[in-house]
């Protein structure tokens, strides 16, 4: 089941760390990151839906999805084993 932000807020928020290479390079963009809840608002799985064009943000915005935690999912008739998904941005930006 899917959900937006929207419908949630972050009880932990993801640990985003911009890679030194990714800086060094002037590597910059956006990641969307599909990450797959349990009704705890555990993540259990993350993908890249949309990547940046470059593997080490890719990767940095994988593992801060995993490191978040959203609010408790409590959908009518949902039970125990649904997993919900929420899409998730990271923006990677330089800065002067």
């Amino acid at each position: 089941m899917e959900v937006t932000q929207g419908q949630t807020q972050y009880i932990r928020e993801p640990r985003v760390t911009y890679p030194a290479m990714s800086k060094r390079l002037g590597e910059a963009g956006v990641v969307i990151v599909a990450v797959y809840f349990n009704n705890a608002g555990i993540p259990k799985r993350a993908e890249i839906f949309k990547s940046s064009g470059y593997d080490r943000l890719d990767q940095a915005a994988r593992d801060a999805a995993l490191s978040s935690q959203v609010t408790p999912f409590r959908q009518p008739g949902a039970n125990e084993a649904t997993v919900y998904l929420l899409k998730a941005p990271f923006n990677f930006t330089l800065t002067q």
